[in-house]
C-alpha cells in the first residue's frame, strides 16, 4: 500500500503539469487573437482616415479649377 502512494502523487502531479501547461497554451492563443483582432481594427481605422483625406484632397482641387466653358 505504501509502494502505491508515490505513484499516485507522481500521476497527480503529472496531471497537474498537463492542465497548466494546456491552460497556458489556451491563454497564449486567446491572447494572439485578441491581439490580431486589434490589429485589424487599427488597420481599418486608419484605411479610412486615409480615404477620407484623399476625397478631401478631391474636393479641394475640383473647387480651385476654373469653370469650364
Amino acid at each position: 500500500m505504501h509502494a502505491l502512494i508515490p505513484v499516485c502523487l507522481a500521476d497527480f502531479f503529472a496531471i497537474k503539469a498537463l492542465a497548466v501547461l494546456v491552460l497556458g497554451l489556451v491563454a497564449y492563443l486567446y491572447w494572439t487573437g485578441l491581439r490580431e483582432k486589434r490589429e485589424q481594427r487599427r488597420d481599418r481605422r486608419w484605411l479610412e482616415t486615409k480615404r477620407r483625406e484623399i476625397k478631401e484632397r478631391e474636393a479641394r482641387k475640383t473647387e480651385q479649377l476654373p469653370p469650364a466653358r
